[in-house]
């Protein structure tokens, strides 16, 4: 391809854009669809974020974040890309999730840190809905959806009013038989 001739790092963040931008719509539809809520509200539902909450999530999330970001992916970035790719998806969401608190300040305009992403998973009022991006926080901007607040953690995690049944199981068929919400 095309993209296979530029250098290595301008490909790898082309691949990052064109990622965070296809899980930018995907996400916001997750949370705005609220047939698709169902399924991404099981990631939403911790009540505490540290690194491990990252891999919360119900299969049909997982599959479609996959199908609608990887797939096309690989049919416009060379593998090696595709691969450096998931190396650095796989950690930036691992930190992005985990409670670890120091900041790299002059950084936080260019990349998503931990702050940034416990403001998205808060259940405070002022910032549901918000910091969809999962790389680029500069995209939130664009669209409307940033929120960080000066020096400051969300207070408060999990759902706003919705309980998410115990268990593997149970949080399987939940998205299936919800009763919507107003």
């Amino acid at each position: 391809t095309a993209i296979g001739h530029l250098p290595w790092l301008l490909q790898f963040f082309l691949a990052v854009l064109v990622a965070d931008l296809a899980e930018y719509v995907i996400h916001r539809a997750f949370h705005e669809v609220p047939f698709l809520w169902g399924f991404h509200a099981i990631h939403h539902s911790s009540k505490a974020l540290d690194w491990i909450a990252g891999s919360r999530s119900h299969l049909v999330d997982d599959v479609v974040v996959r199908a609608f970001i990887l797939v096309p992916m690989m049919l416009v970035f060379p593998h090696n890309i595709n691969v450096a790719y998931l190396f650095f998806v796989t950690l930036h969401a691992t930190w992005t999730h985990c409670n670890f608190g120091p900041t790299i300040k002059w950084l936080e305009p260019f990349i998503i840190q931990p702050r940034y992403h416990h403001w998205h998973h808060t259940s405070q009022a002022e910032a549901i809905d918000k910091n969809y991006a999962i790389h680029f926080p500069w995209i939130d901007k664009l669209f409307g959806t940033h929120y960080l607040p000066e020096d400051k953690w969300p207070e408060t995690y999990g759902l706003n009013n919705e309980d998410i049944p115990r268990g593997f199981w149970a949080q399987f068929v939940y998205p299936f038989t919800r009763k919507k919400t107003a």
